[in-house]
Formats: C-alpha cells, sequence, structure tokens
C-alpha cells in the first residue's frame, strides 16, 4: 500500500509546474540513488540494489562483493554498480539481471580505481587514484582512450554524462571532456552530495543552494535558481532529472521543481 501511494505522490509531482508540498514522502533506505523517466525508483538497503515500480519489484545483491560505493542509473537499460573495496563494477539490465562483470584488479598496469562512471557506449569515466587522474576507458578493448592531467586534490566522488566528467575534490570541482580537456573549474568549498543532469549542476551550502549551468563553450556559470527550494532539509542525496530535483533526507523523499537563469 505505501508503495501505491509512494507512487501516486511521485507520478503527479512529475506534472506539476511547481511542487509546493515541504512534507516529503516517506522512503526508508541506506542510499537512495534516483528515479527514472518510467518513475522507477532506485536505492538500496544492506548492500542490496532495488529498483520499485508500481507494479514490479527487482533486486540485485551479492555479498562476495562488499559494500555498494556508487550506483549510475543515467541509462536504465545498462545500471553501473561500483563496488570500491573489492575493485568490482557490474552491469545490470533494466530487470537488474546481471549483464557483464570487470574486475579491475587484471588491469594492466594495475591501479586502484576510486570512482567509476558510465561514459557512453562501451566506455566509462575512472579515476585512477595511484596516478590522480580521470581516465576515459574502453571496456572491452581494455585500453584507456585518453585520460587527464594529475589532479592537485584528492577526488572525494564524481558525477558525469556521456560527453563531461564532474569530478568534486577537496577545493572545488573540475570538468573535464570527453578529449580530457579541462573545460571548466568551480573554485569553492563543495559539500557532498552534488547534483548534476547534463547542463545544470547544484549543491547546497551552509549559505544555502549554489547552481551552475553550461554556457555556450560549456563552462559552468554560477546562475540564480527561479523557484524556491526548502533550506531546513539537509539532503544526504541528491538527484537531478529532467528540471525536478529530488532529495532524501531523513527518511523523506522530497520533490522540488528547478528553473534556472539562462546565461
Amino acid at each position: 500500500m505505501k508503495w501505491i501511494f509512494l507512487f501516486f505522490i511521485l507520478s503527479a509531482c512529475f506534472s506539476q509546474a511547481q511542487i509546493t508540498s515541504t512534507e516529503g514522502i516517506p522512503l526508508e533506505c541506506d542510499n537512495f540513488y534516483g528515479i527514472d523517466d518510467f518513475v522507477n525508483i532506485y536505492y538500496s538497503t544492506d548492500n542490496v540494489l532495488y529498483k520499485n515500480s508500481v507494479k514490479d519489484e527487482f533486486q540485485f545483491y551479492d555479498i562476495q562483493l562488499g559494500d555498494i560505493a556508487s550506483v549510475d542509473i543515467i541509462n536504465p537499460l545498462k545500471i553501473l554498480v561500483f563496488y570500491r573495496d573489492t575493485q568490482t563494477l557490474v552491469f545490470l539490465d533494466n530487470r537488474l539481471n546481471e549483464q557483464l562483470r570487470i574486475n579491475f584488479n587484471t588491469l594492466k598496469p594495475q591501479r586502484f580505481i576510486e570512482h567509476a562512471r558510465l561514459a557512453g557506449e562501451r566506455r566509462l569515466w575512472l579515476y585512477n587514484l595511484d596516478m590522480s587522474r580521470v581516465e576515459l576507458y574502453d571496456y572491452v578493448n581494455n585500453k584507456v582512450i585518453n585520460s587527464t592531467t594529475p589532479l592537485s586534490s584528492n577526488a572525494i566522488a564524481m558525477q558525469s554524462d556521456y560527453n563531461f566528467c564532474h569530478v568534486i575534490t577537496e577545493k572545488g570541482i573540475v570538468t573535464f571532456n570527453s578529449y580530457a580537456s579541462e573545460t571548466s573549474r568551480i573554485k569553492e568549498d563543495v559539500s557532498l552530495p552534488v547534483a548534476f543532469d547534463f547542463e545544470q549542476l547544484g549543491f547546497k551550502t551552509d549559505h544555502g543552494w549554489k547552481w551552475y549551468r553550461f554556457d555556450r563553450e560549456f563552462r559552468l556559470r554560477e546562475t540564480e535558481l527561479t523557484t524556491p527550494i526548502s533550506q531546513e532539509n539537509t539532503p544526504e542525496s541528491l538527484y537531478l532529472k529532467g528540471g525536478k530535483l529530488y532529495i532524501y533526507s531523513q527518511k523523506r523523499l522530497y520533490v522540488s521543481t528547478i528553473n534556472l537563469k539562462k546565461l
């Protein structure tokens, strides 16, 4: 019954021009990863990944792989689940059936992968901790296509789409394109989590929300938010999709409409 109620509320959120409710929706989980175009919810509890819809529930787990480090649902037909401790990446289909498994321990030369994201057809964004750099990796042919120069600050998280990778560091956010060239740099004390959806990026600071979007040269520039977001909730997880910002905080999921001024 709670899932029917939850999906009814979420479906209504998609059809409204602006969300005014600040009560949130109950959702008990360890980590919330996002919602796709079909209002499927992705989250994990006790290292079990769940995909829930009104009609179906799917799950994936492998206790031998350890803790889930990250889940990338940018392509709902090829979901990426990364297990940092065992250096293993698993691709899942839309029913959370395993398609492919990659063990980074077998890479030559050997290196430790700190973060992994999808980068389009048969490619991955990888953060090589040993070299302190981002690598665009072809996992079919097992080769690095491009790599960035070493970063001077530790990477604490990554956000990406198929064309750009945003590395969140201790001193700000550095953006690279698929040619491994730096296109943008935000010098800001960034608090995790960070939300990103193609041309928009945002995060919450001690003084409120900060929002950026790409200009014509694909540089992230600070811009203003024209729709209000509650300042009361401290986000544990953020997901930005199609102009909707999902904030997971204290076992509740909040939804706000995001409208940014054009640059």
